[in-house]
């Protein structure tokens, strides 16, 4: 529980610092918002490859980072494999990543993305209110990978 907390923690922190300010201005996304931003990332994988796409999504601010949401790439395993929100943890296995009360965040993300995609209802740090909150994350699977991105449970 503790290495779960510190890794949110670390992914946060790492988020925060450069862009808390950013996004505590700007409007917050929606969950249709992040099912196309998920649906436009799945889009350009097809069309551009994982080598190519995975540098885009990886940007700060490139393509796939919009206000507070950002992509993310896991293989089936849930080894971190893209990250717009935090780089340090492309190539992590984050498998056993948790939230505050014990949900397993990406084995929840992956299970519905390899129903047909969907929805999965997680507690993780709001950088741009400081605190723990529900967030619900949106994935599918493209191909052998999973193509996600989430909101704050307020929007």
């Amino acid at each position: 529980m503790k290495k779960t907390i510190a890794v949110m923690m670390m992914a946060a922190a790492a988020f925060l610092s450069t862009t808390g300010d950013a996004i505590a201005q700007s409007s917050r996304a929606n969950l249709e918002e992040a099912k196309v931003l998920v649906k436009k990332a799945r889009e350009y994988i097809r069309k551009n490859g994982q080598e190519k796409a995975f540098a885009e999504i990886n940007k700060r601010d490139g393509m796939f980072v919009d206000r507070d949401m950002y992509i993310y790439v896991y293989d089936k395993n849930l080894k971190n494999l893209a990250h717009g929100g935090n780089s340090k943890l492309i190539g992590k296995d984050l498998a056993d990543l948790r939230d505050p009360d014990g949900k397993y965040v990406n084995k929840g993300l992956l299970d519905v993305a390899q129903k047909g995609g969907g929805t999965y209802t997680f507690k993780f740090f709001n950088p741009a209110s400081g605190k723990i909150e529900e967030k619900i994350g949106y994935a599918e699977m493209e191909g052998d990978v999973m193509v996600g991105s989430g909101v704050y449970k307020s929007n």
